[in-house]
């Protein structure tokens, strides 16, 4: 891997990971509600990579928007964090809940995305 790349994952990440902390800051978790700010972030994140994914061609290009902004924005260690955190308050229907509509809408949106690329 070269050094263009590396920096184009750094910069793209550290570009994701703020505009991330900005929705969370905005749409804060809390154990007793559905967590609608790593939610929309994960499903705008797939969407996203749908569109990206069919649309780039170049290895640069997506090493920065895929790798860097995606992967700094999507969070999937959040969506662990929350769910244990759901487990620990037993909110065991947001739980499930969460996980169940995370994951099948999430694919969805991989998928529209691809079709409007």
């Amino acid at each position: 891997m070269n050094l263009k790349i590396v920096l184009l994952i750094a910069l793209g990440g550290s570009i994701g990971a703020t505009l991330r902390g900005l929705i969370n800051k905005i749409l804060p978790f809390q154990s007793f509600q559905f967590s609608y700010g790593t939610f929309s972030i994960n499903l705008l994140g797939c969407l996203l990579i749908g569109i990206l994914w069919s649309k780039l061609d170049s290895d640069l290009s997506k090493s920065f928007w895929i790798t860097g902004v995606l992967g700094g924005f999507t969070t999937f260690s959040g969506f662990g964090l929350e769910m244990l955190r759901y487990l620990e308050a037993k909110e065991f229907g947001l739980m499930f809940g969460y996980a169940i509509m995370s994951v099948i809408l999430g694919v969805f949106m991989v998928w529209v995305g691809q079709r409007i690329a």
